[in-house]
C-alpha cells in the first residue's frame, strides 16, 4: 500500500487518543494520504468520511492502486 491508493475500510480504526473503534468507517471506501510509523504495526492514515484517520494496514483493503 501506498499513499493515494484506494482502500476500503474493513476493520474499524483509530480516531484519536482514547478512541478505539470507529464503527461506522467500516465498509466505506477511504484514500490512503499517509503512511503512518508504529513501534511494531504499521499503519496508514485515510481520509474517510470527511476526516482523516489511521488505520492498521490488516484493517485495509486495496481496491485502486496509484497509478
Amino acid at each position: 500500500m501506498k499513499v493515494g491508493d484506494i482502500v476500503r475500510i474493513i476493520r474499524g480504526g483509530d480516531t484519536g487518543p482514547g478512541s478505539n473503534y470507529w464503527s461506522e468507517s467500516i465498509g466505506q471506501i477511504g484514500v490512503i494520504t499517509a503512511i503512518a510509523k508504529r513501534l511494531y504495526i504499521p499503519a496508514a492514515k485515510v481520509m474517510v468520511l470527511g476526516e482523516v484517520a489511521e488505520f492498521d494496514l490488516d484493517e485495509l483493503e486495496v481496491i485502486s492502486g496509484n497509478r
